[in-house]
C-alpha cells in the first residue's frame, strides 16, 4: 500500500494535467461540429422548409397582383412672376422646406379630391364592379359571436356621399409622391388592380396638383383684391383727416415758415444773452472800481498819483488814451531839449502842451472818478433790461418749438397716410393686372404609361425569401436547442465540457434486434424504452455475445483501461456514476467478465445501500459479503462466491448494513483491498452514485483507477461537474469516462464516437 499509493496519485496528477484543454481552444467555434449538428437534423430542417414554401406561395398565388404608373413631374422653386407680391400672399422659406410642403400638398386628400371631382370617378366602371370579396374567417366568427347592429337605411344622396368618400379614400391611400436625389423631380405614383387606371390616375393626380396650385394663386390674388379694395376706403377718409387737421393748425397758429422764424428767435437770443454778458462786465468793472476808490478814500486825501496807481483807472481805455498822448509829447520834448535850451520858444510850447495834457488827464480821471456811481446804476439797469428781454425770447422761442413740434406731427401722420395710401394703391392696381395671368408650380416631364407586369407581389422572390428565411430560422431554432442541450452525450462534450478522457461506450441495446420482422417504429420505441431502464440486460451479457457491438465496446473500454496502467498497476477499479440509474452496475459486470478473460479477475458490490451484484448474478440474497466480513460477523472465505458462468470470484454486498460509511472507512475495508490485491490482478468495485452518499468518495481513495459512468443524452452537466467538485475536494481524479447507452443510430449521422467504437465492420 505505501509503495503503490505515491505512483498511483502522480498518475493521477498527470492525467489531470492532460485532460484539462487550454483556455485559448475553449473559445475556438469549431465549424465542423456546427456543421454536424446542421446535418443530423437535415431532414427536419428541409421539411420545415419546404412546408414553410408551400404555404407561403399559396399565400401568394391568392394575392391580387398590383400595378404601379409613375409620372414624372418637375417643381420649379423660383416662380416666374411678373410683380413682386410676396407681401400680399407668400412667404419666404427655404428650398427644403419647400420641397417637402410641396411633397405633402402632392399626396393630400385635396389632390385626391379634385382627381375624383375631376374624372368623375364614381361613375368610373373600376368602382362598379360587384363586390364578391367575402369576410375572413376571423371576421365570420366575429360576426357569429357578436353580431353587428344593422345599418340605418341611407338615402340616395348618403349613399352616393358615402361611395364618393369611399372612391376618394381608395385614391387617397394608393397615391404617392417620392422625390428624387438631388434633384427637382419628383414621380407620382399609383398603385391598383387595374394598370389602365394606374397610369390614368397617376397622370390626373399630377395635373390635379399643377390645377390646384393654380387655383390657390388665383383665389389669394382675388381675396388680396378684394382686401386691397376695402382697405383703400379707410385710408383715403384717414389722409383727408390728417390733411384737414394740418391746415386748420398752419391756420390758426398763422403759420408761413415755422422753421425760418425759430431760427430768428434763436439768433435774436444768442444776441440778447451776448449783450447781457457785456453789461454785467461793465457792472462788475464799475463796482469794483468803486471799492477801490472808497478803500484809498478811507486812508486820507486823494492824490492824483494814488488815483492814477489804481489798475482800473490805469487800465480804463479814456485814461490809456490820454496817457498815451501825454507819453508822445514827452518823448518829442526830449528831442527838443536836445537841440534848444529852456528859453527857447518851442521848447515853451512843449513844456505847455505836455502841462495841457497831463491835465487833461487828470480831469479825465477826475470825471471817471465823479461818474463812477452813474455809470455804476446804468449798467445795472442794462442787464435788468437784457435780463427780461431774455426771458421774453426763451418764452417766444419755446412756445415756437412746440408749435413745430405740434406741426412736424401732422405733418408726419399726412405723409405716413398718403404713403400708405400710395402704396395700397399700387399693390391694388398689380393685383388687378395679375388676375388674368396663371402661373405654374411645374410641369410634367414624363407622363406614366400603362404597366405590363405587376409591382407587387413579387412572388418569385416572396418565395425565395421565405425559403431562404425558413431555413435560416430552422438552422437558428436547431443550434438554439443544442447550445441549450445541458446533456453528455458524444466524445466532444466529455472533452471539451468535462475536460476528461473518454474511455468507452456501451450502446443501446435493443432487445429485439435481431428481430428482421419488427419494423423501423417499434425498433425505435423498443430504443427509447431501453434508455428508460438501466437493468434490462443481464449480466452475462458479454459472455453470451449477441451483440458484436456491445462486446467490442466493452472490450475497448477493456482495453483503455489497460493502458491506464502502463507506468503502475491499477489493480483496484472503482466504477461511478452521477445518479442512480445511468449503468454502473451494468458496465462493472461486463467488464469483469471481459478482465476475467485475461486476468484473475474479482467484482465487490460496494453499493451496501441498494445493491444489485446478487441479483444480477443470480446469487442468493441471504449470501454473506462485504459488509458481513468488515462487521466481522463471516470469514472472507465464506462472503466470496464463485460465477456459475465464468467461474470468476463475486463479493457481493451482503446484508443491508444501517451505518456503510463506518464500515468503509474501517481500518478492515482498507486491509481487505490490500490483501486482495495480493490475490487478484484486477479488482472491480461497483460503488455509489456520486451525488447520492459519499460512500464512492471512500472507496475511491483506495483504488487505482475511478471509472466515472454517464448515461448519454440524459445526465445534466451541471450534475456531472457537481459530482466531479466533490471528488476534487476530496483529493481524487477521474481516471476516465463511459458513457452509456449511447444511441449509435442517431451519433452515426454525425460521427459523435468516431475511434471509439467500431463502424467499420471489424467486430468480432
Amino acid at each position: 500500500m505505501s509503495t503503490t499509493k505515491p505512483f498511483t496519485d502522480h498518475r493521477r496528477s498527470m492525467q489531470y494535467e492532460a485532460n484539462t484543454p487550454m483556455s485559448d481552444s475553449a473559445d475556438e467555434i469549431d465549424l465542423g461540429k456546427l456543421f454536424r449538428v446542421i446535418w443530423r437534423h437535415k431532414l427536419v430542417l428541409i421539411s420545415f422548409s419546404a412546408l414553410v414554401t408551400v404555404l407561403t406561395a399559396m399565400v401568394m398565388s391568392s394575392k391580387t397582383p398590383i400595378y404601379s404608373a409613375s409620372a414624372s413631374l418637375l417643381l420649379e422653386a423660383e416662380q416666374n412672376r411678373v410683380l413682386q407680391l410676396d407681401d400680399v400672399y407668400g412667404e419666404a422659406t427655404s428650398a427644403q422646406e419647400y420641397y417637402y410642403s410641396q411633397l405633402e400638398i402632392i399626396r393630400s386628400r385635396k389632390v385626391a379630391e379634385k382627381v375624383v371631382a375631376t374624372l368623375n370617378l364614381t361613375e368610373h366602371p373600376f368602382f362598379n364592379q360587384p363586390n364578391e370579396t367575402q369576410p375572413s374567417l376571423r371576421q365570420t366568427l366575429v360576426n357569429l359571436l357578436n353580431p353587428p347592429e344593422p345599418a340605418p337605411p341611407l338615402s340616395a344622396e348618403e349613399k352616393a356621399e358615402q361611395k364618393k368618400q369611399s372612391v376618394i379614400n381608395y385614391v387617397w391611400g394608393s397615391m404617392s409622391a417620392t422625390p428624387i436625389s438631388k434633384t427637382q423631380v419628383v414621380n407620382v405614383g399609383f398603385e391598383s388592380q387595374s394598370p389602365q387606371l394606374a397610369a390614368l390616375l397617376a397622370n390626373a393626380i399630377a395635373q390635379a396638383y399643377l390645377d390646384n396650385h393654380m387655383d390657390v394663386n388665383l383665389e389669394r390674388i382675388e381675396k388680396s383684391a378684394l382686401w386691397l379694395n376695402s382697405s383703400m376706403a379707410g385710408l383715403k377718409q384717414k389722409l383727408e383727416h390728417a390733411e384737414e387737421q394740418l391746415a386748420v393748425f398752419e391756420e390758426r397758429e398763422s403759420l408761413v415758415d415755422v422753421r425760418g422764424i425759430k431760427s430768428l428767435a434763436a439768433k435774436e437770443l444768442e444776441e440778447l444773452s451776448g449783450q447781457l454778458l457785456r453789461a454785467q462786465q461793465e457792472v462788475d468793472q464799475s463796482e469794483l472800481l468803486s471799492s477801490l476808490v472808497a478803500g484809498n478814500s478811507d486812508k486820507g486825501a486823494l492824490a492824483f498819483e494814488d488815483l492814477n496807481a489804481i489798475p482800473e483807472v490805469l487800465n480804463h481805455p479814456a485814461v490809456q488814451k490820454l496817457q498815451q498822448q501825454t507819453l508822445a509829447i514827452e518823448t518829442k520834448k526830449q528831442e527838443l531839449a536836445s537841440v534848444y535850451g529852456p528859453k527857447h520858444p518851442k521848447m515853451i510850447a512843449v513844456n505847455a502842451e505836455l502841462a495841457k495834457a497831463q491835465f487833461n488827464v487828470e480831469q479825465q480821471v477826475n470825471r471817471l472818478i465823479k461818474s463812477l456811481g452813474t455809470d455804476t446804476r446804468q449798467a445795472k439797469q442794462r442787464v435788468q433790461q437784457l435780463t427780461a428781454a431774455i426771458a421774453a425770447a426763451k418764452t417766444r422761442f419755446q412756445r415756437l418749438t412746440r408749435v413745430e413740434n405740434q406741426h412736424r406731427e401732422l405733418l408726419q401722420e399726412v405723409e405716413t397716410n398718403r404713403n400708405l395710401y400710395e402704396a395700397f394703391f399700387s399693390r391694388l392696381k398689380e393685383t388687378a393686372q395679375l388676375e388674368g395671368f396663371e402661373t405654374s408650380v411645374g410641369r410634367i416631364i414624363d407622363p406614366a404609361t400603362v404597366p405590363y407586369a405587376p409591382s407587387k407581389p413579387r412572388k418569385s422572390l416572396v418565395v425565395v425569401l421565405a425559403l431562404m428565411l425558413s431555413l435560416m430560422l430552422g438552422v437558428a431554432c436547431v443550434l438554439l436547442i443544442e447550445a441549450l442541450n445541458a446533456t453528455i452525450r458524444s466524445a466532444d462534450d466529455v472533452e471539451q465540457k468535462l475536460a476528461k478522457t473518454l474511455l468507452g461506450i456501451i450502446p443501446l441495446i435493443n432487445p429485439e434486434s435481431n428481430n428482421a420482422s419488427s419494423p423501423g417504429r417499434l425498433k425505435t420505441l423498443f430504443r427509447q424504452e431501453q434508455r428508460s431502464s438501466a437493468h434490462t440486460l443481464p449480466a452475462n451479457y458479454y459472455l453470451l455475445d449477441q451483440d458484436r457491438g456491445f462486446s467490442e465496446a466493452v472490450r475497448t473500454i477493456r482495453t483503455s483501461i489497460q493502458m491506464l496502467g502502463i507506468d503502475s498497476p491499477t489493480q483496484v477499479i472503482a466504477v461511478t456514476s452521477t445518479l442512480p440509474g445511468e449503468g454502473k452496475t451494468q458496465l462493472s459486470s461486463n467488464l469483469f467478465y471481459a478482465l476475467g478473460q485475461l486476468q484473475k479477475t474479482l467484482i465487490i458490490d460496494a453499493d451496501m445501500r441498494r445493491p444489485s451484484i446478487a441479483k444480477n448474478f443470480a446469487i442468493s440474497s441471504n449470501q454473506p459479503g462485504l459488509s458481513n466480513y468488515i462487521a466481522g460477523t463471516h470469514p472472507l472465505d465464506d462472503c466470496i462466491v464463485v460465477d456459475k458462468h465464468s467461474q470468476m470470484d463475486v463479493l457481493v454486498a451482503g446484508d443491508l448494513a444501517p451505518n456503510p460509511q463506518e464500515l468503509l472507512s474501517s481500518p478492515r475495508f482498507k486491509t481487505l483491498i490490500e490483501s486482495l490485491k495480493d490475490n487478484y490482478e484486477r479488482i472491480i468495485v461497483d460503488t455509489p452514485p456520486i451525488l447520492a452518499v459519499s460512500d464512492a468518495i471512500l472507496i475511491a481513495g483506495l483504488s487505482d483507477a475511478l471509472v466515472y459512468v454517464i448515461k448519454a443524452d440524459d445526465t445534466k452537466e451541471q450534475q456531472v461537474k457537481a459530482a466531479f467538485k466533490r471528488l476534487q475536494t476530496s483529493g481524487i481524479n477521474v481516471s476516465g469516462i463511459v458513457l452509456n447507452q449511447v444511441d449509435l443510430q442517431k451519433a452515426k449521422s454525425y460521427d459523435a464516437f468516431e475511434g471509439y467504437y467500431d463502424q467499420y465492420g471489424y467486430s468480432t
